[in-house]
Parts: C-alpha cells; sequence; structure tokens
C-alpha cells in the first residue's frame, strides 16, 4: 500500500461518480488501516530493522493522503403535504395492504425514518401510550437505537394495521400476498417497500417521482420550519451529527434575517435623547 496507490484509489472513486463524503470516509479507514499496519510490524520481531523502518515510513506517507473536496446536492426533494394526502388514498383499498400501506406511508412522514429501519421494525419496538400515541424504537445505523414519538393520524394508521396484523412478536409490517392473505412471521423487505411506494404513488398520480429519502428530507425540513432546534431534529433522524443534519434544512435567507433581527445592541444614536 503506497501513497500513490492511494491516490489512484480516490481518484477512480471520484470517476465513479461517488460523493466526496462517502471518498472521504473511506480514505480516513485506509489511513487508519495504514497506522495499524505500522505498529503490527514495529511488534513483530521477525522483520529486520530495516523492513519495520521501510512499512513505518511508507505508512506516513499514506498518512498524507488528503481528502477530496468538492460538494454534492443533496438526495432527495421535500414533498407537499398534497402529496402525502394523494398517497393516503392507499385507504381506499380495503385489503389488509391498504391498512398496511398506509402506516408505513404514515410512519415514514411522521418519523423521518429510512427505508430500511422502517422494514427492519418489530412489533416489540412501539409501545402505545395513550389514545393516538405512542413510542417507537428505531435499530439505525452504526446499530444505535432511538426513540421517535407517534402521534395523531401516524398513530391512528398504525393501530388500524395492528388490529389486523395482532399482536404476536416478530416484523411490525408482514407481507401480504396478491391475494390479500396477511404472511404472518414475514416481513417486508427494503424492495419491497420501494415498490410498494412506487406503486403507491402511481395510483395517485403523482406527478413526480417519490423515494423513501424524500420521506426523510421531508421530516427535517417541516421540523426545521416549525422552529425546533438542530440538535432535536438530528437525535430524531439518527444523524451522528449536527452538521449532517444541517444539510436537510430548507430555511432561506429570510429565516437567517430574522434571526439577526432577534438580537438587541444596547445603542443609542447620536444625538438621540436617553432615558436614566
Amino acid at each position: 500500500m503506497t501513497k500513490l496507490l492511494v491516490e489512484e484509489y480516490a481518484a477512480t472513486l471520484q470517476k465513479e461518480a461517488k460523493s466526496p463524503n462517502t471518498i472521504n470516509r473511506i480514505l480516513a479507514a485506509v489511513r487508519w488501516w495504514a497506522r495499524r499496519v505500522a505498529d503490527l510490524a514495529f511488534e513483530d520481531m521477525r522483520l529486520s530493522r530495516e523492513a519495520r523502518e521501510d512499512i513505518k515510513d511508507q505508512a506516513a506517507r499514506v498518512g498524507t493522503v488528503a481528502n477530496v473536496r468538492g460538494t454534492r446536492g443533496q438526495k432527495g426533494r421535500h414533498l407537499a403535504a398534497g402529496e402525502l394526502a394523494a398517497l393516503q388514498a392507499c385507504q381506499a383499498d380495503e385489503t389488509p395492504a391498504g391498512a398496511r400501506d398506509a402506516a408505513v406511508i404514515a410512519l415514514g412522514w411522521a418519523t423521518g425514518a429510512r427505508r430500511s429501519e422502517l422494514a427492519e421494525l418489530q412489533r416489540s419496538n412501539f409501545v402505545k401510550t395513550g389514545d393516538d400515541e405512542g413510542d417507537l424504537r428505531i435499530h439505525g445505523k452504526g446499530d444505535k437505537m432511538r426513540t421517535v414519538y407517534i402521534y395523531n393520524g401516524a398513530a391512528a394508521a398504525l393501530a388500524d394495521w395492528l388490529a389486523i396484523r395482532g399482536d404476536d412478536d416478530g416484523p411490525l409490517f408482514y407481507a401480504v400476498n396478491k391475494g390479500g392473505k396477511v404472511l404472518a412471521g414475514h416481513g417486508v423487505s427494503d424492495e419491497a417497500l420501494a415498490q410498494m411506494l412506487a406503486k403507491r404513488a402511481e395510483q395517485a398520480g403523482l406527478s413526480e417521482s417519490i423515494t423513501w429519502h424524500d420521506f426523510r428530507r421531508t421530516f427535517a425540513g417541516n421540523l426545521l420550519d416549525n422552529g425546533n432546534d438542530l440538535v432535536t431534529v438530528q437525535k430524531l433522524m439518527g444523524h451522528s451529527s449536527p452538521t449532517t443534519t444541517s444539510n436537510y434544512d430548507r430555511r432561506g435567507e429570510e429565516v437567517k434575517r430574522r434571526a439577526s433581527k432577534s438580537l438587541h445592541v444596547p445603542y443609542w444614536k447620536r444625538g438621540s435623547k436617553v432615558d436614566n
């Protein structure tokens, strides 16, 4: 592993249109392993001193490989409330799939959960805490658990699905076959959720394509628009850093203008009368 080889690898990743963040995470891992190899070589007495020094020097050179620069537009788009209402027309589907799909869509809007997180939910992850409300535990990236809170329409949609599903342990969202039979014990996959959303979007007559990440981006944007602070939104989304969450902020310059205007500087213009 040489510095030149690592730089060529980074250039290849750029040609493959990998995002700067992805490439830099890979480079960080490569630099870590270079240091680890140097440590192992230092401890291996079977190697000559010259060999250990050579490995140490190579690792040091790899450690100088710089991160790539640049940014790439965030994936997804913000959804309008009318699009959610159109999607929820699947409630008219009186089969179990209609109730299930309405509940999954409602949770996507109300929690900002990733598609994989929705697919992996278990019945035990949801605890009803009152009428039309409950707590949902989500197993997110990095083996981290977070709690999100379900209210009003989302809780009602989930309750309607649970009335069909039952309270047995297992996946929260069961598969439903073409005949409308609920396949107890068999969960839904990532791909099944993607296909379901595409189907419901087509039925709803949406003019633009839609993905589960659009729900996540809209969730963050709605919370920030409603005046919630960035750290709170970060925790609800399961981001490790508020910097990542800030990329979902759709608020424009007017919000920053209002924030600046809210600050008070105790200064009186010269010649104005100051009351003591």
